[in-house]
């Protein structure tokens, strides 16, 4: 029987009754709210979470049957963007962000998942590409995990809008395909 790790760990939880085990996932891994895993035991377990919860590097999953899942990012096979003067790495960041790459940020560097087309592009533009395995954490974005609202109602409407959306997305599709 798997475990099922059905909640995110708030920073008042106790976790000392608790046992803790950890599991390495990816970055696509992550972000998915209904995951099966092998636990370092060999046992089984499934993460089942509500959409609104976010599984970071450093999260904390609970169960209902006193068990703990600490979350680490998994290193994963990136490209490290660099250049000879901030200015160029700053163009560069702004060609990567207008082509909407996820991207790690560091003083130095930006880090992208493998991209042959991509790759090239920053050559072309005077930057560095090297190969490098670390765990990817790349920027969430502006409205990324922050974007609540205080009542049911307003949850409800964002909750129909996001229908309205697929629907629309649905018919495009259908009348493209005509």
């Amino acid at each position: 029987m798997p475990i099922v790790f059905n909640r995110v760990a708030q920073c008042t939880d106790d976790l000392s009754a608790y046992r803790i085990q950890t599991v390495a996932l990816g970055h696509d891994e992550r972000q998915r709210h209904r995951l099966a895993v092998m636990l370092s035991s060999g046992q089984a377990a499934a993460i089942v979470l509500a959409r609104d919860q976010c599984i970071g590097a450093g999260t904390v999953l609970l169960s209902d049957t006193g068990h703990a899942l600490r979350i680490q990012a998994q290193p994963q096979a990136l490209l490290r963007v660099s250049a000879a003067c901030p200015d160029v790495l700053l163009r560069l960041v702004y060609h990567l962000a207008n082509r909407h790459v996820r991207a790690m940020l560091a003083a130095d560097a930006i880090y992208i998942e493998p991209d042959s087309v991509l790759a090239k592009m920053v050559e072309q533009l005077g930057g560095q590409v090297s190969p490098v395995e670390l765990p990817f954490e790349p920027e969430p974005g502006a409205y990324h995990a922050g974007h609540r609202h205080g009542d049911e109602r307003a949850h409800a409407h964002d909750t129909d809008m996001g229908r309205v959306g697929e629907m629309l997305s649905i018919a495009a599709h259908k009348a493209a395909s005509q």
